[in-house]
């Protein structure tokens, strides 16, 4: 439930936040003019008005904490080298340019990352013939990752490792450490979607199809 909220939140914020602090603003502006002359309808008002004002301003916070995850999640795609776990020479995500990668940050003790897995192994199947790259990457070492893979389940998604930079305040801490977070990469390497938390197949098919559409 947690994770479905968060993912509404964030999708939404450009949309929900604005109205809700212009609501909360009309309303306001609507008591000032009614404004009751007794005392307690007063003193209602008043306390309404402190909560319209609070709403309002957790919305704007809101709005700003996600337009600030969004652009640390977009340099960080940009900036991140990739240990793939077969061995091979790092890699940046920009070297799969020319492909629709889905970029899925992910932990082995993630709950959520865990129950994700199944549906992202499906659209690597489904996409493996095509220009869809499904990379799943960790800040884990290789070696836990192939623990997971032994005990849990076989990833067949492009898997790879990088080291995490060190975040510095709480938005850089919730962009860093929030997983599942899921990217949407058109075929030039421009972030097209971002997804915080569990995501369903048929909403990351939906994202992939609509790329691939773009290039029809």
């Amino acid at each position: 439930m947690a994770d479905r909220i968060a993912s509404f939140l964030f999708d939404n914020a450009t949309l929900i936040m604005p109205a809700v602090v212009i609501a909360c603003l009309a309303v306001i502006v609507f008591l000032a003019r009614k404004w009751p002359k007794r005392l307690w309808p007063r003193a209602a008002a008043l306390v309404v008005s402190l909560l319209l004002i609070s709403v309002a301003a957790f919305a704007r916070g809101l709005l700003y904490a996600e337009r600030n995850i969004r652009s640390i999640i977009e340099h960080r795609l940009g900036v991140l080298k990739l240990q793939p776990i077969n061995g091979d020479t790092p890699v940046g995500i920009a070297d799969l340019h020319g492909k629709i990668v889905v970029v899925n940050f992910w932990a082995t003790w993630c709950p959520s990352c865990r129950a994700e897995m199944p549906d992202l192994n499906r659209l690597a199947d489904q996409f493996h013939t095509t220009d869809v790259c499904i990379l799943t990457i960790t800040d884990e070492t290789p070696e836990r990752i192939a623990l997971f893979q032994r005990k849990v389940t076989a990833l067949r998604t492009v898997v790879a490792t990088f080291e995490s930079d060190q975040p510095h305040g709480v938005l850089a801490m919730s962009a860093y450490q929030g997983r599942p977070t899921t990217a949407i990469l058109d075929r030039e390497g421009r972030v097209q979607d971002i997804f915080i938390g569990k995501q369903s197949y048929d909403r990351l098919l939906r994202a992939i199809e609509r790329q691939l559409r773009r290039r029809a």
